[in-house]
């Protein structure tokens, strides 16, 4: 697919998403990734040394990258690269969840992990942060006694496609969702 995303993610196409959702009008199209924790790669994403640390942190730590925080589950972990203790990235954790998919209008129970969220500052972006946040974050769940991980990627969303492909994550389901006022279709077919 040529770069679309470059033309929906950004602000004017988010406008647009959002004000044909205002007048019941939705599509979406995500990919289900999936990593057996067993084989995953170690979590140092490479052989690069990074200045950035990466943990399990509070959310108010996240909270000058505008982080969603209000949305976490209870149980749910907060994984954040830190460079001199300032966030340059995140990314949110929960392991047996269920969650609400805002894009697909539906809940979804996920054994194992479930990583959504991942975010990197755009002055830190192509440093590998993403890489290593993805990787510290399956160990961690491998830790909690997660044998796979899962991550929900809007079709569009091309770099973090990428980003889960390089990790071992593999593309197993395309979750379709399309909304008129009130008729709608659902489907789900192997990737």
């Amino acid at each position: 697919m040529p770069r679309l995303w470059r033309l929906t993610r950004n602000r004017y196409g988010r406008a647009v998403y959002d004000a044909l959702a205002r007048r019941g009008i939705t599509a979406t199209e995500m990919i289900e990734y999936v990593a057996d924790l067993e084989d995953a790669p170690a979590a140092d994403g490479g052989s690069r040394r990074s200045a950035y640390a990466v943990e399990t942190c509070d959310p108010s730590t996240v909270a000058p990258l505008e982080a969603p925080v209000e949305e976490l589950q209870s149980d749910e972990l907060v994984v954040a690269a830190l460079e001199d203790g300032r966030p340059r990235g995140y990314l949110f954790c929960s392991v047996d969840a269920t969650h609400e998919i805002h894009p697909l209008e539906r809940e979804l129970h996920f054994e194992g992990a479930y990583i959504r969220r991942v975010f990197v500052d755009p002055d830190h972006r192509n440093r590998g942060i993403a890489t290593a946040l993805v990787g510290e974050t399956c160990r961690l769940a491998r830790e909690r006694g997660a044998e796979r991980a899962t991550a929900l990627v809007a079709l569009d969303n091309g770099p973090s496609r990428a980003l889960f492909e390089r990790r071992g994550f593999d593309p197993r389901r395309r979750r379709r969702y399309v909304r008129v006022g009130p008729l709608s279709h659902r489907s789900v077919r192997p990737s």
